[in-house]
C-alpha cells in the first residue's frame, strides 16, 4: 500500500491548485484523475475564464477574488507564462437586471476601480458592440480571464517539480475513513493517507446528495465564432463582456485566434440535467446554439457571425449556486471542495491554497464560512 501525506480526488482546477499547493508546503501529496488532465470531460476546460473581483453574485466572495488575483500573479511569475489577461471587463443589462443590481451592491460593499457607461459611451468606445438604449454598463479595468488550460498544465507541472505525484487515466473504484486517516482504492493501487481532498467536479454530486445537499449537474455548450469586421473584436480592442438580458445572461471573451469570438449563456434554466457525467454528449442540436446565435446577431450586428466551433462542459449546481468547502461532517479527515456552480475556476488558486489548509490544519484563515455545508442544514 502506498503511504502518502494527502491524497486528493480530481486534479482539475481546484484539485491541480491543491496539489500545488500542498506541494509546496513540502506534503508528500498524490492527485489521481480518471482522464488525462488537463482535459474536455469536466467543468475546466475550453480556452479561457472570466475572472473580476467586482462579484454581482455576492460580495462575499471579493476577499477571496483579491487573494485570487495575488495568486494567479505568482503563478505566473513562477511558470514564467501569461496565464491572467488584464483585457477589462464590460457588464450590461437593464437596471433592473440582475448582473446590474448585483454589482450595484458589490460597489457599494467594496471599493473597487469602475466606470459607468450608457450604450452611447458603449457603442462609441467599442463600435463593434449594440446596447439597447436603456441599458447601462459598468467597465471594470480589472477584469479580464484566465488561460485555463494552461493555469491546470502548470499547477501540474510545478506540484510535480515540488515533488508531487499525478495518477491519470486511473479511476478511484473506493475510500473510506481508516482510523485517523482514510484509504482510497483505484483499478490500479491502494493508498493509505492522514487526509482525503475530494474536488471531483460532476462526480463530487453523489457525496453532496449524501449529505442533504440537493445538486443538479448541468450541461453547457460554449460557441466560437468568425466574422466580418473581425479586427474590432480581436484581444486588445474588445473587452470580456457579461450582459444580462431578459431573464438570461450571457458571457463571452474577445475573438482569440483560431476560432474568434466565443460566447455562451450562463443561464440554467433552459439547459438538459445530466443524471450521469459519463454521459455528457458533446453533439451540438439546434436548441443548443438558438439563444447564442440570437444574442450574439443582436449585440454585435455588424460581426455576420458564423459558427466556427463548439464544445461542452459541466455545472455543478447547489441550491443556491454557492460554493461547497468545507470538512466532512462524520470523517473530519476528509476535505470537500465542490458544487461550484458554473463560477468556479476563477478561484482556483485560492480553493487550492484553502484546501491545503484545511487538510494540513483543520482551518484557514480565508473568509469561507457562507460556503460551509450547515448553511443547508
Amino acid at each position: 500500500m502506498e503511504k502518502f501525506d494527502v491524497v486528493i480526488l480530481g486534479a482539475g482546477g481546484m484539485g491541480s491548485s491543491a496539489l500545488y499547493h500542498l506541494a509546496r508546503k513540502g506534503k508528500r501529496v498524490c492527485a489521481i484523475d480518471q482522464f488525462n488532465p488537463p482535459h474536455d470531460r469536466g467543468s475546466s476546460h475550453g480556452q479561457t475564464r472570466i475572472i473580476r473581483q467586482a462579484y454581482y453574485e455576492h460580495p462575499n466572495y471579493v476577499p477571496l477574488l483579491k487573494r485570487s488575483y495575488q495568486l494567479w500573479e505568482e503563478l505566473e511569475r513562477e511558470s514564467g507564462q501569461s496565464l491572467f489577461e488584464r483585457c477589462g471587463l464590460l457588464i450590461a443589462g437593464s437596471g433592473e437586471s440582475a448582473v446590474i443590481r448585483g454589482q450595484e451592491a458589490c460597489y457599494r460593499e467594496h471599493d473597487l476601480p469602475h466606470e459607468i457607461l450608457d450604450s452611447e459611451q458603449v457603442s462609441s468606445r467599442y463600435p463593434g458592440i449594440h446596447l439597447h438604449k436603456d441599458y447601462m454598463a459598468y467597465f471594470d479595468p480589472i477584469g479580464g480571464f484566465l488561460r485555463v488550460e494552461q493555469c491546470i498544465e502548470n499547477h501540474l507541472l510545478l506540484a510535480q517539480q515540488a515533488g508531487a505525484t499525478l495518477y491519470s487515466g486511473e479511476t478511484v473504484t473506493d475510500w473510506a475513513q481508516d482510523g485517523e486517516g482514510v484509504v482510497v482504492k483505484t483499478n490500479l493501487r491502494q493508498i493509505a493517507a492522514d487526509r482525503l481532498v475530494i474536488a471531483s467536479g460532476a462526480w463530487a454530486a453523489p457525496l453532496l446528495q449524501e449529505l442533504d445537499v440537493t445538486t443538479r449537474v448541468i450541461r453547457k455548450v460554449l460557441f466560437w465564432y468568425l466574422g466580418e469586421n473581425l479586427i474590432e473584436f480581436k484581444l486588445g480592442k474588445m473587452p470580456c463582456f457579461l450582459v444580462g438580458k431578459d431573464d438570461m445572461i450571457f458571457y463571452g471573451f474577445p475573438a482569440i485566434d483560431p476560432w474568434g469570438l466565443k460566447v455562451a449563456e450562463h443561464t440554467t434554466s433552459t439547459d438538459s440535467e445530466l443524471i450521469d457525467p459519463y454521459l455528457l454528449n458533446n453533439e451540438l442540436t439546434e436548441s443548443d446554439s438558438q439563444s447564442v446565435d440570437t444574442f450574439v446577431d443582436e449585440f454585435f450586428p455588424k460581426f455576420k457571425a458564423k459558427l466556427s466551433r463548439h464544445t461542452t462542459c459541466m455545472y455543478t449546481m447547489t441550491p443556491d449556486e454557492h460554493f461547497v468547502v468545507d470538512i466532512h461532517p462524520n470523517y473530519s479527515s476528509v476535505v470537500i471542495a465542490a458544487g461550484f456552480s458554473g463560477h468556479g475556476f476563477k478561484f482556483s488558486s485560492v480553493i487550492g491554497e484553502i484546501l491545503s489548509d484545511l487538510a494540513i490544519e483543520g482551518i484557514t484563515s480565508q473568509p469561507i464560512d457562507f460556503l460551509g455545508l450547515n448553511r443547508f442544514s
